[in-house]
């Protein structure tokens, strides 16, 4: 006992000694990333943008541009985290790949804008203006586009997942291949908006006008659709399996081999609908029959 002690207490003090520096580089890491001013993006950079001069792959997050005309400027690739733009004007600006992620751009103007490949991820963009707005490829999961004015805009492949939409007008829009799985799109206006391939599963279209739009292929799987308006639209091909048409209106629909397999149908309108080979198996129908299965 009397020889090992000494190894015994050299061990103690090491094993302290270690733990003390561990416990310090803890706390300088902690230190830089919490206590440390955030830096804004660089002067050069934000006083371009500020006289309306092109600012492309810049470093701009968490600058305020609230309020400014900067029309037909271009920030391609620019870096924008938590950048405001409220109430700015960027009619025909380009941000094609510009990372804008937690955004303000509430009430702004980007009509005619080129937005496609951008990241809004989060992005709040309650009651913007995005008519005709190229948004191809683009990234808005989680993004507030309430009340937000999308007429004739192309999101076509763009990911909308989780994204809000409610009492947006998107008449004419493009939403061809899009990812709209848990969107919320409630009170929506999509007349004769495209959403052919589409993923709307589980998404909420309750009272949502569709009234002649192209959905043929898309899948509405689980989807809330009560109330809704698809009057002569074509849902050909379509997967509405499981989702809820509650008081829809369907009158001179195109329903050529959709699927309404488990669907809700309870006083929905099909009158005039081209019923061509759809599947009805399990479905309650409008008048409260259970639709057969074929073999």
């Amino acid at each position: 006992w009397i020889a090992f002690w000494p190894s015994a207490e050299c061990y103690w003090k090491t094993f302290m000694r270690q733990l003390y520096r561990l416990v310090s580089i803890f706390i300088t890491i902690n230190y830089l990333a919490f206590a440390t001013p955030v830096k804004a993006g660089d002067t050069k950079s934000v006083d371009l943008v500020r006289g309306g001069k092109p600012c492309n792959m810049c470093n701009l997050r968490y600058e305020d541009f609230s309020n400014l005309s900067l029309d037909n400027i271009s920030l391609r690739g620019a870096y924008l985290f938590n950048v405001t733009f409220e109430r700015a004007s960027l009619i025909g600006a380009n941000l094609e790949s510009a990372s804008i992620v937690l955004g303000n751009l509430k009430r702004v103007d980007l009509s005619n804008a080129i937005l496609a490949k951008a990241n809004l991820q989060r992005a709040s963009m309650f009651g913007a203006t995005l008519r005709g707005a190229n948004l191809r490829f683009a990234r808005l999961v989680d993004a507030n586009l309430a009340a937000s004015e999308l007429t004739g805009a192309d999101l076509t492949s763009s990911n909308l997942s989780g994204v809000v939409l409610t009492d947006a007008f998107a008449d004419g829009a493009e939403f061809r291949s899009a990812e709209m799985v848990n969107a919320k799109l409630i009170s929506a206006n999509l007349v004769g908006a495209k959403m052919n391939g589409a993923n709307l599963s589980k998404a909420n279209l309750s009272k949502a006008n569709l009234s002649r739009a192209i959905l043929t292929n898309t899948n509405f799987s689980g989807a809330d659709l009560s109330g809704s308006d698809l009057s002569y639209s074509d849902l050909s091909g379509a997967n509405l399996t499981g989702s809820n048409l509650n008081g829809a209106k369907l009158i001179g629909a195109n329903l050529t081999e959709a699927n309404f397999t488990q669907a809700n149908l309870r006083d929905a309108l099909l009158s005039s609908a081209l019923r061509f080979r759809t599947n009805f198996c399990k479905a309650t129908l409008a008048d409260g029959s259970t639709g057969g299965c074929g073999k």
